[in-house]
């Protein structure tokens, strides 16, 4: 089920209780960084313009998401986590592993080059090409 606030962010309320096998490593990951994002979920509704029923609908999102944050730390001794808190997580591990596979093609590419100054310019030129961030 996902239920869109007034800022026009969806959050899907199935994944908030979904289990994810991740290991612990990306478990203590997705609870230290949705953690510490509470505060900002918390204030959601004095950033932007509310309705009552948008108001009703944060407060629904806000005390699910509560309730399935304190569920992470006995989650995360199993090395489980929910689901909507690692998507972002897997996203960013496929997004840094394709960044590192252009890395690689790129020093390969620019290797023939002895010029130490040409080397550095066309290696940033090449890098800011691909980042991912």
């Amino acid at each position: 089920m996902r239920v869109r606030l007034d800022n026009d962010k969806d959050y899907d309320i199935n994944a908030m209780f979904t289990l994810s096998k991740v290991g612990q490593a990306k478990a203590w990951e997705a609870m230290r960084k949705h953690y510490s994002t509470w505060s900002n979920a918390l204030t959601l509704p004095l950033k932007t313009q509310v309705t009552a029923l948008g108001l009703l609908k944060w407060l629904v999102v806000f005390l699910l998401h509560t309730l399935s944050l304190l569920t992470l730390p006995f989650l995360f001794i199993g090395g489980w986590s929910m689901k909507s808190y690692t998507i972002f997580l897997n996203e960013d591990a496929k997004k840094m592993t394709q960044y590192k596979a252009d890395l690689q093609r790129i020093y390969a590419e620019l290797s023939h080059i002895n010029d130490k100054d040409e080397y550095q310019k066309r290696l940033k030129e090449e890098i800011a090409k691909v980042k991912p961030f």
